[in-house]
């Protein structure tokens, strides 16, 4: 992802995963990168990433599924 730019480090990564999803090569149902691991490959802060994938999904180019864990025994 170039840097040396006037358009910010998120709206690069917006648009370039927005591309991908357009053009196919990320197709439905694909996970994308946790926020963490998107950040470490890029060399980025994590709220870069966060930002960029709240305006994928603010448009609804991704969903976002919340994990709910359940309990492994009843609390005495």
């Amino acid at each position: 992802m170039e840097r040396n730019s006037r358009t910010s480090l998120y709206e690069k990564l917006y648009n370039e995963i927005k591309q991908e999803i357009i053009c196919g090569k990320l197709k439905e149902g694909a996970k994308l990168p946790s926020k963490r691991a998107q950040a470490e490959r890029l060399g980025i802060s994590v709220v870069t990433v966060e930002n960029a994938y709240a305006q994928l999904l603010a448009e609804g180019y991704i969903l976002s599924l919340i994990h709910i864990s359940e309990p492994t025994r009843q609390a005495e």
